[in-house]
């Protein structure tokens, strides 16, 4: 674009200039006329008249003023004209020095700072779009960002950090690091970590955080220092990573790694229990046989030894059953109230002890489902594990509401027909701000070493995979019922027809 030689600010200094030396002629001619009108009043000539004198001189004095009045105006005019946008750029510059860059400078373009205004503008909106991209950079970062000054104060609070602590930016900016420290940390673990970045240019390692409502997390922090282009440090910034969720799965990872080890070792338990059991029933039966039938008291005590023989020998294939590694897509026809009863077996003993009441309502002419034994016998070992937790939470002695009810029923939907289980018992109840996240992985309500929070998610994800479906219903403080529906086996649905 072709530059203007002579643009509006040299006409309107041009014209200042004429002004300015218009004013000093008529000046100066005022002065002479002025010095002549007395001389000529003085002489008092015949061939001038003193009256057309007189009035001559007085018209130029009022021509005098009047053209000084006009030369004062335009001189107040181009004042105002130039200062109005130059206050509006000062206040401009100094809400943008505070971090507001929202105000933007409206001037008419003939002004003279049209252009350092518009630049100044472009400059504001290049401002306010950088901050907005840091704060959604901010915003959509996991960890939380802070800076703090050379004494360890906060100085910048991210929205992340908010998320993560708890704390809005006027209730930490200003406050000492320290104060988001659990109170197991060193008092003056802040002064290592920036004596650590000085020396190194950055610190790492794991804190133990608190949030706002007191909660301890671990957390793994990087620290580094802040600098002027002359070298001096300003502050630092420290980025936090919340690690709960990383320590549960090394726990769970942990966790599975013992399950796996006591698998084998039951298995092997169970293998060994069955040699000398058989021989303790192979021995009882013989007894029975040997002991004539008129001795009722022996007869009955053989019969007590034949039976609870048996009752072992259930409970140790049950045992190797579960601990048995098969394929999970190997799915047989399979009885309800069969894997009801294994899982049964296996968690009696505990739920017995708790004195808990098992209520069964069981149909006896259910029809087959298709799927793992396994793996369905898992998932009933899970909601009986957790039905039994509740109920000892909320009677931890006997009580006569300290009941479950397992009931199976046959219903429809969906256009075919499901096996319905239901467990129900009147334990502590789930609070309405779990429901959602029951099934969540590592989520769990229960105490810490209580549970892992994986049986759920787990449960979930097999009854998901025999096509079925699993419901919870819950009030807190009175009872849990959790409702699973199986698809009965296709074959059986024809036989019926």
């Amino acid at each position: 674009m072709k530059k203007k030689i002579f643009g509006g600010l040299g006409l309107r200094l041009f014209i200042l200039t004429q002004v300015f030396t218009t004013l000093i002629v008529l000046a100066t001619g005022f002065f002479a006329i002025e010095i002549n009108r007395k001389a000529l009043l003085r002489r008092r000539q015949p061939t001038i008249g003193i009256g057309q004198v007189k009035r001559a001189l007085e018209n130029m004095r009022i021509e005098v003023l009047i053209g000084g009045v006009v030369a004062c105006l335009s001189g107040v005019a181009l004042t105002f004209a130039i200062t109005k946008p130059l206050k509006k750029l000062i206040e401009g510059v100094q809400s943008a020095a505070v971090g507001d860059f929202t105000k933007i400078i409206d001037v008419p373009s003939q002004y003279e700072f049209s252009q350092l205004v518009d630049a100044y503008n472009q400059m504001l909106s290049s401002l306010k779009k950088s901050e907005e991209h840091l704060r959604k950079v901010f915003y959509a970062a996991d960890d939380a960002i802070m800076t703090t000054d050379r004494e360890g104060r906060v100085t910048l609070w991210s929205e992340s950090s908010e998320r993560m602590f708890g704390y809005g930016k006027n209730q930490i900016v200003g406050k000492d690091l320290s104060t988001l420290h659990s109170p197991k940390m060193k008092p003056d673990f802040i002064r290592i970590m920036q004596e650590s970045a000085m020396k190194k240019g950055r610190w790492q390692g794991e804190i133990v955080y608190s949030n706002n409502k007191g909660h301890a997390f671990d957390g793994w922090c990087v620290m580094t220092t802040l600098t002027e282009e002359t070298g001096e440090i300003v502050g630092y910034l420290s980025v936090v990573r919340d690690m709960t969720e990383k320590k549960q799965m090394e726990m769970q990872l942990i966790q599975a790694d013992k399950m796996a080890s006591l698998g084998e070792l039951a298995a092997g338990v169970a293998h060994e229990i069955n040699n000398p059991l058989s021989g303790i029933l192979s021995n009882a039966e013989f007894l029975q046989e040997e002991i004539p039938e008129e001795s009722e008291e022996r007869q009955e005590e053989i019969r007590e030894i034949i039976e609870n023989s048996q009752r072992i020998k259930t409970i140790v294939q049950d045992l190797l059953n579960f601990s048995r590694q098969r394929d999970s897509k190997t799915y047989t026809t399979l009885d309800i109230s069969a894997v009801i009863a294994s899982s049964l077996n296996l968690t009696e003993h505990q739920i017995n002890l708790d004195r808990i009441k098992i209520i069964k309502e069981i149909g006896e002419t259910l029809p087959f489902v298709k799927g793992s034994f396994n793996q369905l016998e898992q998932v009933f070992i899970n909601l009986l594990s957790n039905a039994r937790y509740a109920l000892n939470q909320k009677y931890p002695s006997p009580h006569e509401d300290k009941t479950l009810l397992i009931r199976t029923d046959q219903v429809e939907g969906d256009g075919r027909k499901y096996v319905r289980i239901e467990f129900i018992d009147r334990g502590i109840g789930i609070p309405e701000e779990s429901m959602d996240k029951v099934l969540n992985p590592f989520f769990t309500t229960k105490e810490q070493g209580q549970g892992t929070g994986l049986g759920l998610s787990i449960s979930f994800n097999i009854i998901q995979e025999h096509n079925g479906a699993i419901r919870f219903e819950s009030k807190e403080g009175e009872y849990t019922k959790v409702t699973v529906d199986l698809p009965v086996y296709e074959e059986d649905i024809e036989n019926d027809e």
